[in-house]
């Protein structure tokens, strides 16, 4: 199995261990992204499209949780998901996979887009 994992929000060098050891077996690559890197569109973070220029270094503040984007692994998710979450990203942990739709977003357009359907989901949920 080939396929990278986007990491948003990991600060924790443990929490970064532990994905890798149960992502290990599946061969699925790591792609801890840096803060100053939240701004690159998510394709260039998972390495399948060349920047489209020159950015500045991403300036904002933390995402305000952890955020997990799946590159080409949509075929293993039933696979991938319980391991991901024995490994503590759970359902705190925002989970998205690149998209041609999303491909051009960047990490902070995604998380935003994530809070905004799990608060219409939750929402819903409520009655």
């Amino acid at each position: 199995m080939n396929g990278k994992l986007l990491l948003f929000g990991f600060e924790s060098l443990l929490n970064v261990l532990a994905l890798e050891s149960a992502m290990g077996p599946f061969g699925v690559e790591l792609v801890p992204v840096a803060r100053k890197d939240y701004n690159k569109p998510l394709a260039v973070l998972a390495g399948l499209d060349a920047a489209p220029g020159p950015m500045a270094d991403y300036a904002g503040g933390a995402l305000g949780g952890r955020m997990i984007v799946l590159c080409g692994l949509e075929k293993q998710l039933d696979t991938l998901l319980p391991a991901l979450s024995q490994a503590g990203a759970g359902p705190d942990c925002l989970k998205a996979v690149l998209t041609p739709h999303n491909r051009g977003w960047n990490g902070v357009m995604l998380y935003a887009e994530l809070q905004k359907e799990r608060r219409a989901f939750q929402k819903g949920g409520r009655r």
